[in-house]
């Protein structure tokens, strides 16, 4: 269980740094490296000690980041700016891959403004051929990404978990990363 139920690690400024697992946390409060900062009433019982398992804790020295001036071109970051989402259906449900407006068999290049996001079924339908002369059209037209996407995934876990983590992520991240 210990390596399944996911924390949330703060920097020393209280800024989220990543998630890790319960066991993992556990070690870094135990050694001394990081606080509890909070828990929700799951405990570790040895012979000898009970431990509350937190749900947030933060490091006691400040890990230095460095900021990105650029993002970088990726398949997961082109996912994450067409929201995983299909940019000729607009679906969300089926495979998706990445799709070149102008086939790279025709010249295209692998570059933000020619790349989207296409299901499967899409993707198979347009082919080697153009939007255009495939009758579709996009969604939206793609841009290259005027800032970086932040690099935490809120894992899944009980929702006393996600509740106490929501406090301390952005509020645009927590918009854009809605829990369903």
């Amino acid at each position: 269980m210990l390596n399944i139920l996911k924390i949330l690690i703060l920097n020393s400024s209280y800024e989220p740094l990543q998630f890790c697992s319960a066991k993992r946390g556990i070690v870094m409060v135990l050694s001394g490296r990081a606080e509890q900062i909070e828990c929700d009433g799951y405990v570790v019982r040895s012979p000898s000690i009970s431990f509350p398992v937190p749900t947030v804790i933060r490091v006691l020295n400040l890990v230095r980041r460095k900021a990105r001036k650029t993002i970088s071109f990726s398949k997961k970051n082109v996912l994450r700016r067409d929201n995983f989402t299909c940019q000729y259906c607009g679906d969300k449900d089926h495979p998706l891959t990445v799709d070149h407006i102008v086939p790279k068999s025709r010249g295209g290049k692998t570059i933000w403004t020619n790349v989207v996001v296409a299901c499967k079924r899409c993707n198979m339908k347009k082919g080697s051929r153009t939007a255009r002369e495939a009758n579709m059209k996009l969604v939206q037209s793609p841009v290259r990404p005027k800032f970086n996407y932040h690099q935490l995934v809120v894992p899944g876990g009980p929702p006393s978990h996600i509740e106490s983590w929501m406090k301390y992520l952005p509020k645009a991240f927590v918009a854009r990363n809605s829990m369903n």
